[in-house]
């Protein structure tokens, strides 16, 4: 057998520790018991989403593939060699199951208050054994495609990726997650397994498990395990090539008030041990200037030209970050020149104060602790394998910050950074 030592980890912040290890055969494994709780949840994370349709392979070179793929291979895995879904085995176990696909990252989790260990092997099965047939193929196409038609009726789906497609036009970040009609369409058996292939390999994975578990006995799982030999990753990401946005675009829906989105683009890349308190920063800078704390906020809700549907989007990755705000407006005309406007100025902006930035955090801090109550907050925001900070370094991170690293922040964002808005107007 070989042997399983996890290192400890103690965060301070959250009085919590996270036992860690790689396995042999690459996946690395992250524990978090929290023995007051009665549930269990476990989420295996594959480094591939949605972005990720072009990539270079050390033995064939540079492929494409259509827009969706991740999320098709997604649902593809879910199914067995007998047409069984492996959802159906998780529920005798008494266990809910689920996924997802974002834009860097495919995952797979469950919830369960009993058989972990029974769970474990399903979860193995559903990112390490595939099973595709061309009529499987074309029997999920159609359901995909009524997904995606289900996301192109809902007005706040579609507002938000059609900004993303004008802040990054000729990307991938240009297509939906789910694909288009006709990407959809062009997804072959081959693709998927050529992907499967590529990216799920155990050395791109990353399992975490928390709740009511003892880590004694998950060691001893991975004891019993016969584990596969390490496979290096042979994958290469491309880089996005930025291409001049569409600054302002709009379409007709069936909607009662018009809908607007101003999103901004960030130049540049940034280090991946950066990603997570890059991110926290720009969430801090936009709520104090938007949020329902600012005075911008106040004044435009008392004349009735916003009300609480504003949202704040904030994404950093290495390789993109973006800012995207929504809102349901009665003046988006008036509003996007407004929201611009102060975007480009923030420097000056009199939202952006000490005092103000005080309460911002402590509000942030109350809402961060009570999802600290969330196994499936937990589950679905710790990513073991961020090279940075984690959510378990919140709140040390936050009461670090300075007026002057939010401000910092901002240029790094703003002053290289293209600003579009998308309005949808009723049709």
């Amino acid at each position: 057998m070989t042997p399983v030592t996890f290192e400890e980890k103690y965060y301070p912040a959250v009085k919590e520790t996270v036992y860690q290890t790689r396995l042999s055969n690459g996946l690395i494994v992250s524990l978090l018991p929290k023995r007051q709780f009665n549930e269990v949840y476990g989420v295996v994370t594959v480094r591939f989403g949605s972005v990720d349709t072009n990539f270079t392979l050390s033995e064939k070179g540079l492929q494409f593939y259509p827009a969706g793929i991740a999320h098709f291979l997604e649902h593809k895995l879910f199914e067995r060699e007998n047409a069984e879904d492996i959802m159906e085995s998780f529920t005798r176990l008494g266990a809910d199951s689920n996924a997802f696909t974002s834009f860097t990252k495919t995952s797979y989790l469950f919830s369960t208050i009993d058989h972990l260990s029974e769970n474990l092997d399903l979860l193995e099965e559903l990112v390490t054994v595939a099973h595709f047939t061309e009529e499987s193929v074309e029997r999920e196409r159609e359901i995909i495609q009524q997904e995606r038609e289900m996301y192109q009726d809902d007005p706040d789906s579609r507002l938000f990726f059609a900004t993303l497609a004008n802040l990054y036009p000729n990307t991938p970040l240009a297509a939906d997650i789910v694909g288009s009609e006709k990407s959809i369409n062009n997804i072959q058996l081959n693709d998927l397994k050529n992907n499967f292939t590529a990216f799920y390999k155990p050395v791109n994975m990353s399992l975490f498990l928390v709740g009511n578990f003892d880590v004694d006995t998950v060691e001893n799982y991975f004891l019993q395990k016969k584990l596969r030999n390490l496979e290096e990753m042979v994958v290469r990401k491309e880089k996005l090539t930025l291409q001049a946005v569409k600054e302002t675009d709009n379409l007709r829906m069936e909607v009662s008030s018009p809908k607007l989105a101003v999103g901004i683009r960030g130049a540049g890349e940034v280090a991946a041990e950066d990603c997570y308190r890059y991110n926290i920063l720009l969430k801090l800078l936009f709520t104090m200037m938007f949020g329902w704390t600012s005075e911008r906020f106040q004044k435009l809700y008392e004349n009735g030209k916003l009300d609480a549907s504003l949202s704040l989007e904030v994404e950093v990755n290495s390789r993109f970050h973006f800012v995207i705000l929504t809102m349901d407006t009665k003046e988006p005309v008036s509003l996007s020149h407004q929201f611009r406007k102060a975007i480009r100025q923030f420097s000056s902006d009199a939202d952006i104060t000490e005092e103000h930035l005080d309460l911002v955090k402590s509000e942030i801090f109350g809402e961060f602790f009570s999802s600290m109550n969330s196994l499936e907050f937990i589950a679905t925001q710790y990513d073991p394998m961020d090279r940075g900070e984690t959510i378990f370094d919140f709140p040390k991170i936050l009461q670090e910050i300075t007026l002057e690293d939010v401000l910092e922040a901002g240029h790094r964002l703003i002053d290289n950074g293209d600003l579009v808005d998308f309005t949808i107007f009723p049709a």
